[in-house]
């Protein structure tokens, strides 16, 4: 990956109990890294104190510590953004969009997606958190987001498949129905550990190949990765979580959707079976179908999607440590 991963780190420098405002910075160690600012503003009104049992000190607040798997992204990327200490929920904004802070298992999180098209460049990300005695806070941090090269691929379709599988209106329904289900957060988290790869096999298209349709002028970006393995090759899961889709599309042919919690889904495509259920859990490494050739597809192959908050990603990123995680 070029340039650095990094993590930024910031710490409130005051009690949180009835604070008027407070600023705080990070760096990391002697080389400067992008200043990370902290703003701290009391609700209206002071908040109640309250008055512990005789004999017993009251319980400081820990302190909200921000944590971010890089601060450098490429498009098509996704920051791992989590937020340490007794913080009760919040939201991040970047690049003008909103996601909400989940509940994990030591922190609140949320991924926070870089689009095919988010220029590129230097970026303020805001991180606005709730404590438990009323306290808001707000933690910033600047991220750069670093361009991608796209790849080309021409494909080429019989007539029987443009006139019944290229039609504007079959592609923007599936669309649709898929950016419906994306978009929905289920405020826990599912996913656990790494990210695992699907199914082994030749990469044969890359997420955000931009396409050549029979000789047609190379245009828009392909929403997965195609990994080409044999028909009937066993399709994992590439994390747990809950299955939300699993049945037959017209162009992505047979489907899984697994929802990982906190706004963050995959996708398993042109499958030839499909061996879970909706509302089955799973366990990451688990099959979920086999490699197929359903659907929009020339040859036998997975297409292999991610979406955070309703926005296609990259899957390979989640494996290749690009994203810092």
């Amino acid at each position: 990956m070029a340039g650095r991963a990094a993590r930024g780190r910031c710490w409130l420098l005051a009690a949180l109990a009835g604070l008027g405002i407070a600023v705080g910075g990070c760096s990391a160690g002697a080389d400067p890294t992008p200043e990370v600012t902290t703003r701290l503003v009391t609700p209206a009104g002071p908040p109640p104190t309250p008055t512990p049992p005789p004999g017993v000190s009251p319980t400081p607040l820990v302190p909200p510590e921000l944590i971010l798997s890089t601060l450098e992204v490429y498009q098509a990327g996704a920051v791992l953004v989590s937020v340490t200490g007794d913080v009760i929920g919040g939201q991040v904004e970047f690049l003008g969009r909103k996601y909400p802070l989940t509940r994990g298992s030591q922190s609140q999180y949320t991924f926070v997606p870089v689009d095919t098209e988010d220029p590129p460049g230097e970026h303020r990300l805001t991180v606005d958190v709730r404590m438990p005695n009323g306290t808001r806070g707000t933690l910033e941090a600047t991220v750069t987001v670093l361009a991608t090269r796209w790849t080309v691929g021409y494909l080429e379709f019989s007539p029987e498949q443009t006139a019944a599988l290229l039609d504007p209106k079959v592609i923007a329904e599936e669309l649709a129905m898929l950016r419906a289900l994306y978009t929905k957060v289920t405020p826990v988290k599912l996913w656990n550990g790494p990210w695992l790869l699907p199914v082994q096999g030749a990469l044969t298209a890359r997420f955000g190949e931009q396409r050549s349709i029979n000789g047609g002028p190379p245009g828009g970006h392909h929403g997965g990765t195609d990994i080409g393995a044999a028909e009937g090759t066993p399709v994992a899961a590439t994390n747990s979580g809950t299955v939300v889709l699993a049945r037959e599309l017209k162009v992505r042919g047979n489907m899984v959707i697994i929802d990982h919690g906190g706004g963050l889904y995959s996708g398993y495509a042109h499958l030839r079976d499909i061996a879970v259920a909706e509302g089955d859990a799973v366990a990451a490494g688990q099959m979920v179908g086999t490699v197929g050739n359903t659907g929009l597809s020339t040859g036998a192959h997975l297409h292999w999607e991610m979406a955070a908050h309703g926005v296609l990603l990259d899957a390979l990123r989640f494996t290749d440590g690009t994203n810092g995680f």
